[in-house]
């Protein structure tokens, strides 16, 4: 246990006491999205030159030694540090903003700095920092564990996350360095130009993708933005100046022309993209899916493209009223945040339908969100999603006193109740404020038949592989151990939350982000590959964080809490994990204790 999570466990009962004693935080006005106009293309003549700029660079940066690449990555933790507000502002302004002012934006940053400190200390250890711990599963599957460690365990000590390895495969960590180590240099696929075609929906997807390509696969990058967020290019720009300065790093703007050039170019030696998989299937194929993809003959290509993602709810426990508020508020901001337009937002719900306590957690979810201000999709087709949902499921219930309008503005949140598989649309992502409660029938209220019904469900009923989130009673766990484990092996997701939002998974940078392994460009599901993984594995299979059964003071993540906004909490988490990364311990003593006073503010 690390010093800082020994702290973070010692911190944990006194926040709890004043978190019960401190007024929460006004709440702030709500703001509707504001129409951006699209940043200027970027001229194909400028385009070309800077892949070229790019590609002159790219055995400067394959030489670079780790030492030299995590002290571009420091600066840039001071880059970021003096943009971050005007990310969060810029962001708000574009998605809305529902009582929180800038702090729903804000926290979505904070993964940006936790994996440039993670990366950093990655490469001071050479490629290979050294894990928690390893164990082996009953079928010799290597389970590396990788959190709590460093300043993630003062904000997270009761969290504990696992890099499961590919069956067969060892923890091995670094392979780009090892080879770098031999002697090997720029063999075997490493180095080169990669594009990365940024995601629409999140800052932290799109610099966090950069980082990976940069640091995990050797490689300078171009970023095409996304015309639904390019307001962010100049901002991420700023945020990562000392690579953009050194030729390591470029944004470029545009349309289809722009996409096309990039994909096709010769210069341009891998593609990473967050998108759909029809933006996939038109990259790669170009048209009829039959034969090989002609595109990733000349390219490496990975892709991470959404997921209807459940919410598996374990039955079993003694449940108290606060247990029952504590993860309704969770399942809540699942759906809420970012008006759902998020990859790991709650798409279905499955209960038990013999569960006792399901009408009562359901109703309590219901509650919850009848109280969160509505939201107007903001992101291109999610209203027309949203309309479609409401004509397959006319008696799905409005959640909220808002009518929905045609065409436009704030819409209530809703819930389609007690489907049975055949009767849910499992098969599309709906990327909106609505979701579906699938209760599976014949488990009687009995955790491990549940379980294994719900592996069988969202296996093989629920499109995609990317992500899933559980929430099961510790008893239950501890009581059922065999099946337990079973039960999250045979989830073939390549994430796994227990009992948190998975959108916290998303921001724990040392796990991984991406699809189960196995799809294939004719079959692409979720995508292929992954990103993240700041310890730097060679064969991840899935990544399962395991949060607390309830975590004190208020969660931060939750969309209506309000200690993120205008205030010192993120910041001061930010400069406690830069005087973190530069071993500055008094330095980062008080730091915490400005996060712990703005954290009660919440």
């Amino acid at each position: 246990m690390t010093v800082w999570t020994t702290l973070g466990n010692a911190l944990q009962p006194l926040l709890g006491l004043l978190d019960r004693q401190v007024p929460s935080a006004p709440k702030q006005p709500v703001t509707l999205p504001r129409r951006v106009t699209p940043h200027p293309a970027t001229p194909l003549e400028r385009v070309n030159e800077i892949v070229e700029r790019l590609d002159l660079h790219k055995t400067t940066w394959t030489r670079m030694c780790c030492r030299e690449r995590a002290k571009l990555l420091r600066r840039c933790m001071d880059s970021l540090l003096a943009v971050e507000e005007d990310l969060a502002r810029a962001s708000a302004a574009h998605k809305g903003s529902y009582g929180t002012g800038i702090g729903e934006e804000r926290t979505a940053l904070l993964p940006i700095m936790f994996g440039l400190a993670e990366y950093c200390e990655a490469l001071r250890a050479g490629g290979a920092p050294k894990p928690l711990s390893i164990r082996a599963r009953k079928d010799g599957q290597l389970v590396v564990t990788v959190l709590p460690a460093g300043p993630v365990g003062l904000l997270l000590p009761n969290f504990h996350g696992e890099v499961w390895i590919e069956p067969g495969s060892p923890a091995s960590q670094g392979a780009v360095y090892r080879r770098k180590a031999a002697g090997e240099g720029m063999q075997d696929g490493s180095g080169g130009v990669a594009l990365v075609l940024g995601a629409g929906n999140q800052v932290p997807v799109v610099a966090l993708d950069v980082l990976h390509k940069l640091i995990a696969d050797d490689e300078v990058v171009v970023v095409k933005t996304n015309p639904v967020n390019d307001y962010i290019g100049p901002l991420l720009r700023r945020a990562f100046a000392p690579l953009v300065e050194a030729g390591f790093l470029e944004f470029v703007y545009g349309g289809r022309d722009t996409g096309e050039l990039l994909t096709h170019h010769p210069r341009i030696s891998s593609i990473h993209l967050t998108g759909s998989s029809e933006t996939y299937n038109a990259i790669v194929w170009g048209g009829a899916l039959s034969g090989q993809p002609p595109l990733s003959a000349t390219k490496r290509i990975t892709a991470e493209l959404g997921n209807v993602t459940p919410y598996i709810v374990v039955p079993g426990g003694e449940w108290t009223a606060d247990d029952v508020e504590y993860h309704a508020s969770n399942i809540a901001t699942a759906l809420a945040h970012n008006a759902g337009h998020n990859c790991n937002g709650l798409e279905v719900l499955l209960t038990d339908r013999d569960w006792p306590l399901r009408p009562v957690l359901m109703a309590a979810v219901k509650a919850k969100l009848a109280e969160l201000p509505p939201r107007e999709p903001w992101y291109p087709g999610a209203r027309e999603k949203y309309d479609r949902f409401l004509e397959r499921f006319p008696s799905a219930e409005h959640l909220g006193s808002v009518v929905p309008g045609p065409g436009g503005g704030v819409v209530p949140w809703l819930v389609a109740e007690g489907l049975t598989l055949d009767q849910g649309q499992l098969q599309y992502e709906n990327w909106c404020g609505v979701f579906q409660e699938v209760s599976l029938p014949g488990c009687g209220g009995d955790p491990v038949r549940f379980m294994r019904a719900a592996v069988h469900a969202a296996n093989t009923h629920i499109a995609g592989s990317l992500a899933a989130g559980v929430i099961c009673h510790p008893s239950v766990q501890t009581a059922h151990p065999e099946a337990w484990d079973d039960f999250l092996a045979s989830l073939r997701y390549g994430g796994i939350a227990v009992n948190a939002p998975l959108l916290f998974l998303f921001g724990q940078t040392s796990l991984t982000w991406g699809a189960f392994p196995g799809n294939t460009p004719h079959d692409i599901g979720s995508g292929v590959g992954v990103v993240h993984n700041t310890m730097l594995f060679d064969y991840p299979q899935k990544s399962v964080m395991y949060g607390p059964w309830r975590y004190q003071p208020r969660p931060f993540w939750l969309v209506d809490n309000g200690a993120a906004g205008e205030g010192w909490l993120l910041p001061a988490v930010m400069r406690f994990t830069m005087a973190v990364a530069d071993g500055n311990l008094p330095l980062a003593l008080w730091w915490v204790s400005v996060a712990a006073a703005a954290a009660l503010r919440g």
